[in-house]
């Protein structure tokens, strides 16, 4: 069954490895947290500075697996599974690239001070190239 939806705050850091370096990219945003029958999902509303607005769909199912999708500003859609790989897509406005998610660690935790914490590993390929690993920790906190 729906259940209401939950108003929160989302916070999402990720740590990027590319060639020996390392960037960090933070954004965080409002939006609503909704359980569905066997999934549950994260939506949030973030402002990408110089680009727009993205909306992010993050729905979590058993296992733990995840896929996140993003539309506005930026398109993507990324499933995440521990210890699989993924296809996916990347859209700019130069074209959609296809992209591969080798998955090491898909954690979901729900702590005392917390609604839920995801925690994800993986590397990515884009067009068949290694674009980096990455390691994203999302918050979701109730508003």
């Amino acid at each position: 069954m729906a259940t209401e939806g939950i108003p929160i705050h989302v916070t999402m850091k990720t740590e990027v490895q590319q060639g020996g370096e390392q960037k960090d990219i933070h954004v965080s945003g409002e939006g609503e947290f909704v359980e569905k029958e066997h999934s549950t999902y994260v939506t949030f509303t973030e402002q990408l500075q110089d680009i727009g607005e993205v909306k992010t769909v993050i729905k979590i199912q058993q296992e733990p697996a995840l896929t996140i999708i993003r539309s506005g500003a930026v398109s993507m859609r990324q499933a995440y599974a521990e210890g699989e790989e993924k296809k996916g897509s990347y859209g700019t406005p130069y074209g959609t690239f296809q992209t591969l998610a080798k998955t090491k660690r898909v954690q979901v935790a729900y702590p005392e001070d917390l609604l839920m914490n995801i925690k994800l590993e993986y590397d990515l390929e884009l067009q068949g190239q290694l674009a980096g690993h990455y390691q994203v920790a999302i918050a979701v906190k109730e508003t």
